[in-house]
């Protein structure tokens, strides 16, 4: 339900709905602000204050014109290649409901044979959703609708599945897990054991255009650490060069990402932890040209340790 639920950046409620009544079995309080951030809440009168993070956004994309033929403009919203948009069945979520619709592609046989193949630009790419003419498709369509790609959750086999939002419903729903397991093991003083921490799981919007929310949640919050899922890339498809890109290999547990927004005590303590739990770990440099929503949290508020 999570992963289907459609919620490019900005327009998160979808998806954050599905989370909030997840947490309310396990939270002792969940709350969302106004742009739409959840936090569930786990002894929040503890110390020290911990965030477990993940993004709600998924990438998407937006209608920006409807031509006189019916067809229809789009921009990304978020990182998407254009070169990989053509030809892809789409979702126009408009105020009626969902429209199916298809990007469109120039079929082979109909572009110039001379010259060199370039991947397209967002300008050049359209939606066809089979409109008479531009007043028909206005009817149905109008600029400001958000896009989705027609993904749904599917396993391949036992361990491996495909879905749309993978990135980043699976850091949303370890959030969550980590807040309900602490509750599971230490939350009723099981053994003796009392849980002093506050634990805020956080649901945060807009990490794929900027990391507004996760900046809105740290000044809300105040933690004193954060701990940000997010996905990887696994490089151990063909292709790609692990010299450049390090060495991460799917199933092979998560990877802990090492430098700049990651502190280093931050990660030796999640070391220890994943050890003593018989938890295999990958570890991984930086993104040099990119990164989670670490890289927001951990210069706010004069500071704040995250890993």
């Amino acid at each position: 339900a999570l992963l289907a639920a459609p919620s490019p950046s900005g327009f998160e409620a979808p998806g954050q709905r599905v989370w909030c009544q997840y947490a309310r079995q396990f939270a002792d309080e969940v709350r969302t602000d106004a742009s739409g951030n959840a936090v569930a809440v786990l002894n929040p009168d503890g110390d020290p204050k911990l965030v477990f993070d993940g993004h709600a956004d998924e990438l998407g994309m937006m209608v920006t014109y409807i031509d006189d033929k019916g067809f229809i403009s789009i921009q990304r919203i978020g990182g998407i290649d254009p070169a990989l948009v053509r030809g892809k069945r789409v979702r126009i979520h408009t105020r009626d409901g969902i429209l199916p619709g298809v990007v469109g592609a120039t079929a082979i046989h109909l572009l110039p044979r001379d010259g060199e193949k370039k991947a397209p630009k967002w300008p050049e790419l359209f939606i066809d959703i089979g409109a008479a003419d531009g007043d028909d498709a206005r009817k149905k369509v109008r600029v400001g609708d958000v896009v989705t790609f027609a993904y749904d959750f599917e396993m391949l086999n036992d361990n491996v599945a495909v879905a749309r939002a993978f990135d980043n419903r699976v850091g949303t729903w370890c959030a969550i897990e980590g807040l309900r397991l602490a509750k599971e093991a230490l939350g009723k003083g099981r053994n003796g054991r009392k849980l002093h921490c506050a634990i805020y799981a956080c649901a945060s919007v807009q990490e794929e255009v900027g990391g507004a929310g996760a900046a809105m949640n740290a000044a809300a919050i105040r933690p004193d650490a954060a701990i940000v899922v997010d996905v990887t890339h696994a490089t151990d498809s063909p292709g790609i060069d692990v010299k450049e890109h390090g060495e991460t290999k799917l199933g092979q547990g998560p990877s802990l990402s090492i430098g700049r927004e990651n502190h280093p005590a931050l990660n030796e303590l999640i070391i220890k932890a994943a050890k003593a739990a018989k938890i295999p770990l990958q570890f991984e440099a930086f993104g040099i040209s990119g990164g989670t929503n670490a890289l927001t949290i951990y210069t706010k508020n004069g500071g704040i340790p995250c890993s």
